[in-house]
């Protein structure tokens, strides 16, 4: 609707029918490349439901269509109406409660539905062009001119605080600040509309009625300001002003209000704030952390109960030597640039203890003896495993208890007794044990790790209250050195303002990068699962420097089509083949005539390492390439010479077995596609396996990957002379062979719903212009897979998953490239096909 929709019954707007638009586009806002499909600034301006008496595809066949919205902004009664122009229609509205004659909703309501930002180019202002207002005639509160407003809009209901990686020493650095890691609680802090001041939980739980002296404080302090989000950590203190967890243990699970009331009197909580997230309701979290922390000095009156948590900057060594001659937890890293990452553990935050700690999940108790006759002698405790996802016991803690500890702890063991052992193994027992439901997470001290992964010395220190048992891995709790997380996150060198990557690779990758642009190195491309840690920008374009050597002989003077997920793989993505803005001079962009659209494509083509870095740069998180290379780079672009051998991109030099697994998990929603399974997977290999065997007697030479999805990839390298038809053709012959064989195993339906239980054997990917995931290519899945050449001998005992961003490059450390032979050992199509002659029924 180029005018937009209007609530007036007496104005009628033309809206142009379109052709069908991918389902990712729904929610996605950015800006497609002019030539791409969707191209331009995309904002979504509302969401909602409809609902309709008949059928659609019935009234649109009639050309009226009468509809009712439940969107954001648009509600109510509407009809389109089909002009003579078939693609043209008119959009009126019904006369209802909904509409108005003078109220224009495109003009008093312009502003994105997802961000409340009414122009998605904002963010590429400057900063002087968005200021923040002084909030207050305080002039302690005004703030910054160099603020930036990003987002405004209404306060979150809750927030995932962003959390930390620990690493094992200090260490002094220009770029960072130091804190006291406070042991506590810690809190977000929320202050709306109408002065409600709410306390939450790192779990999102509301712990407001917990604290009131921090609350009535909080109202105080925040006199005049609305619409605020803080972060910070809830302690009680001793005598000395130190931390005493075990005085606010006594705290955290009281529910009466007026043991609540008596304990705020007799120990009195404090909340020492070091971050601000919103401030009238503008979205802060994406200024630096030293651009918060001004704000946040200034905006907040301090008094016994609200603390600022002062920093030093550089000294972090000195710092921790200090920390640990007053007996304090250690202390907190933080990069003065870094961005609040809302639920992230971002390596811009890292935590330095003078405590080795592990969080662990309670799996049981044994009965206790002498004094705890009637409660238990020690806890059980276990971890979860980064691949199985299993629980791994991990040691007895049997100390570190007071009676009043016991006895509280005792009364929820037996809440959560359970007859079946959470663990697969247990490797021994100190006595009659009895188990419990895996729910209950408790910090324990100790020495070491044995190498059977035991705890040394273990000692109980506090339930958490504020962790989920998932959190309890290994990899959250063990610390690195800092030099080897600036190696996994591929730090920027922030003392240069740059966005070039630094200090992450050697001395001569360094030189290597010298005068390359990249952004958005830290932004999120995977979340942290179980599997793997978050994995960011940075990871990913590091990922294909490594194998940059492995990949390119295979992408060499080959059209790509981009598949971009600028946001990182939950975010909305896009297809963008026809490359008609600048680009670096290194690169190099192909013009192929497109039989399609009737006109010329410019693709891009990755033949060089700073190409390949400035793709993945885009957000190109695979590589899909074209079969067949260019001969003639001058002579691709007319629709008649493409069929000539002198551009070359008609004769494809390898042919392409595509095995995909139609065996569901079960987890699958309603029409998804299969998830990867090790049923699925075992079959696709077995068929693998009888596609080799076939192969064999036909004397072909073969290679086989990983799809880094859900199956596999087959390749049959040949000479360069025969055209897609021909090889289509070829891959067809070999799969009804196949089928004929084993018609309970493979399918070649085209309905979906006739491949299920089967593998389904797909020849039709042999075609020009088709593409598909590169060997050595990262895929866009949960795990960050690869698609991974594998020898045929080793294809049946692999898994998939065990092939990802973050394995791969130690795997391929020093390695030959397996697929070598894709490149070089080129067969003659002719004679094979006449080999299999009398092979199909």
């Amino acid at each position: 609707m180029p005018k937009g929709p209007s609530l007036n019954p007496q104005i009628k707007r033309l809206a142009v029918l379109t052709e069908d638009h991918p389902y990712d586009y729904l929610l996605f806002e950015g800006t497609i490349p002019k030539g791409n499909y969707g191209a331009g600034t995309v904002l979504v301006w509302d969401t909602g439901t409809y609902k309709t008496e008949n059928g659609l595809t019935e009234q649109f066949e009639k050309g009226k269509i009468s509809i009712e919205l439940f969107g954001k902004k648009l509600k109510g009664r509407f009809s389109l109406i089909r002009t003579r122009n078939e693609t043209q229609w008119l959009l009126i509205k019904s006369n209802d409660e909904f509409s108005s004659a003078t109220y224009d909703i495109t003009i008093t309501s312009p502003e994105s539905v997802l961000t409340g930002n009414p122009d998605i180019n904002s963010t590429n202002k400057t900063k002087s062009e968005r200021n923040i207002e002084d909030p207050g005639s305080n002039p302690k509160r005004s703030l910054s001119h160099n603020t930036v407003s990003l987002i405004t809009g209404k306060l979150p209901k809750t927030i995932k605080p962003m959390l930390a990686i620990p690493v094992d020493k200090a260490f002094n650095n220009k770029e960072w600040v130091f804190e006291i890691k406070w042991d506590g609680v810690r809190a977000i802090v929320f202050k709306d509309e109408e002065n409600n001041v709410k306390l939450q939980s790192r779990k999102g739980n509301d712990i407001t009625h917990r604290y009131p002296e921090i609350t009535n404080a909080l109202e105080g302090s925040l006199a005049g300001i609305r619409n605020i989000v803080l972060d910070g950590e809830i302690v009680v203190l001793d005598e000395d002003g130190l931390p005493n967890f075990q005085g606010h243990q006594k705290r955290m699970n009281v529910q009466s209000i007026k043991e609540i009331e008596k304990l705020s009197h007799e120990l009195p909580s404090t909340i020492f704030l070091f971050d601000i997230l919103y401030q009238n309701n503008e979205r802060i979290e994406k200024l630096s952390f030293i651009e918060r922390r001004q704000i946040l000095t200034r905006i907040i009156e301090t008094n016994d109960f609200i603390k600022i948590s002062e920093y030093i900057e550089e000294y972090g060594s000195d710092m921790l030597r200090h920390t640990k001659d007053l007996n304090l937890e250690g202390i907190m890293a933080k990069r003065k640039s870094s961005l609040y990452r809302e639920g992230t553990r971002s390596a811009d935050w890292l935590k330095i203890k003078n405590i080795k700690t592990q969080d662990c999940v309670v799996i049981g108790y044994t009965e206790g003896l002498g004094k705890r006759k009637s409660a238990f002698g020690s806890l059980l405790l276990a971890v979860y495993e980064t691949q199985s996802k299993n629980l791994k016991f991990v040691g007895h803690t049997g100390s570190g208890f007071d009676d009043k500890t016991i006895e509280s702890i005792y009364l929820i063991l037996q809440k959560l007794k359970n007859e079946s052992m959470p663990i697969n193994k247990l490797p021994y027992k100190n006595r009659e044990t009895h188990w419990v439901r895996p729910v209950l997470v408790a910090e324990i001290k100790f020495s070491s790790w044995t190498k059977d992964g035991i705890m040394r010395a273990p000692i109980f220190l506090r339930l958490r209250e504020d962790k989920e048992p998932a959190e309890c891995v290994l990899e959250a709790d063990k610390p690195k050195s800092f030099r080897t997380v600036t190696l996994e996150k591929n730090l920027l060198d922030q003392s240069q303002h740059t966005k070039h990557l630094h200090g992450t690779v050697s001395n001569k990758r360094a030189q290597y990068f010298v005068g390359q642009n990249f952004s958005n190195l830290h932004k999120i491309f995977w979340k942290a699962t179980k599997e793997h840690r978050e994995i960011t920008k940075g990871d990913l374009i590091n990922y294909y420097d490594l194998l940059s050597e492995y990949i390119l002989p295979h992408l060499k003077d080959r059209p790509l089509s981009l598949s971009r997920y600028p946001d990182g793989i939950e975010g909305k993505s896009f297809y963008h083949k026809d490359w008609n803005i600048r680009k670096p001079d290194f690169v190099t962009a192909i013009r192929v005539h497109s039989e399609h659209r009737r006109e010329p494509i410019n693709y891009l083509v990755c033949n060089n390492k700073e190409t390949l870095l400035w793709i993945i740069n885009l957000g190109a998180i695979e590589m899909h390439s074209w079969y067949s290379r260019f001969n003639d780079i001058e002579s691709c672009s007319s629709s008649t010479s493409l069929f000539e051998e002198e551009c070359g991109l008609n004769f494809p030099d390898f042919i392409v077995f595509d095995l995909d697994p139609y065996i569901y998990s079960g987890a699958e929603k309603n029409k998804q596609e299969p998830e990867y399974n090790t049923r699925g997977f075992t079959e696709a290999v077995d068929v693998a396996y009888h596609l080799k065997d076939l192969f064999d007697e036909l004397k072909i030479r073969s290679y086989v990957k990983t799809s880094g999805k859900t199956g596999l990839h087959i390749y049959v390298p040949i000479e360069i002379q025969y055209t897609y038809k021909q090889t289509r053709t070829f891959a067809e012959i070999i799969g009804k062979i196949l089928l004929s064989r084993f018609p309970q195993k493979i399918t070649m339906d085209w309905s979906t719903r006739k491949r299920i239980g089967k593998v389904f054997f797909d020849y039709n990917q042999n075609a020009r212009g088709k593409t598909i995931a590169s060997v050595y290519s990262v895929r866009p899945t949960a795990s960050a897979t690869v698609s991974m050449p594998v020898r045929w001998e080793h294809l049946g005992s692999i898994t998939p998953t065990e092939f990802t961003l973050i394995s791969v490059p130690a795997l391929m450390r020093g390695k030959k490239d397996v697929w070598k032979g894709v490149l070089e050992n080129k067969q003659d199509l002719n004679k094979i096909l006449s080999a299999t002659k009398g092979m199909l029924p």
